[in-house]
């Protein structure tokens, strides 16, 4: 009761705010708008396979429904559109890293999250690099995976590779080619022990060509996984269109 009383005196005083928008949040964490558009997109059909956006009963037109090698499936909240961006944003650039522990359960949330969780027996967050670690002073996507390991006794969250170079940013590299030899040799293997005859999920927050999702896969292969899976926050369009056919 007590506690009740001093946190309604602390919303009076300081009104919580929506994770996404910065405007007023009724209740938990999103404001009505953001909360009524999360839903759509975590709600809006996507590849089975590699998480692409769908129209309605139509073909991905990425993996056409075979995955990206060496994905057994990539599953996500939704597309990279707004308020996600935004969400996304804050949570790597504004130093909002607990927003990362709040979409984390929103994940937890959806049944295509539980299914992928409930076949994993680790999550591996992508490293970065550490000077990059240390200016930021945290990773987002290990933020995220320490909250989605929660979810389940028994599962852990391990770093068996570590980023070798400093990388330019993937949203200034455009093309594919281009995005792939950015991160050629990116990530090195130093314990192959942590995911030996595992069943291993990479945890990122946002994926747009699976450029970095695919590095660090091919830092695992002389690891002996069994299956290798990736979970991210959100979906973006390598072709900047929003996903929109023009």
């Amino acid at each position: 009761m007590h506690f009740r009383l001093l946190q309604d005196v602390a919303n009076f005083v300081y009104p919580p705010c929506c994770v996404c928008c910065r405007g007023a949040a009724d209740e938990g964490a999103f404001c009505s708008k953001c909360e009524e558009e999360l839903s759509a997109l975590a709600a809006a059909h996507a590849c089975e396979r590699c998480a692409l956006p769908l129209a309605d009963g139509g073909a991905c037109t990425r993996c056409a429904g075979e995955g990206i090698y060496p994905f057994a499936r990539i599953v996500a909240l939704g597309a990279y559109r707004e308020p996600l961006r935004e969400s996304v944003l804050g949570m790597k650039y504004r130093h909002r890293w607990p927003v990362a522990e709040i979409l984390a359960d929103r994940m937890l949330g959806l049944a295509r999250v539980r299914a992928l969780l409930d076949e994993t027996d680790v999550l591996v967050p992508i490293p970065l690099h550490w000077s990059r670690q240390i200016l930021r002073g945290y990773n987002q996507a290990d933020c995220l995976a320490r909250r989605l390991a929660k979810y389940r006794r028994g599962l852990r969250v391990v770093y068996p590779i570590v980023r070798l170079k400093n990388t330019a940013s993937q949203t200034i590299v455009r093309s594919i080619a281009d995005r792939d030899a950015n991160l050629r040799f990116a990530f090195g293997l130093i314990d192959r022990n942590a995911v030996r005859r595992k069943r291993i999920t990479f945890v990122d927050d946002v994926i747009t060509t699976a450029a970095t999702l695919k590095a660090a896969a091919r830092a695992m292969e002389e690891a002996g996984v069994v299956e290798i899976n990736g979970l991210v926050i959100a979906v973006a369009d390598p072709r900047r269109r929003d996903f929109q056919v023009v």
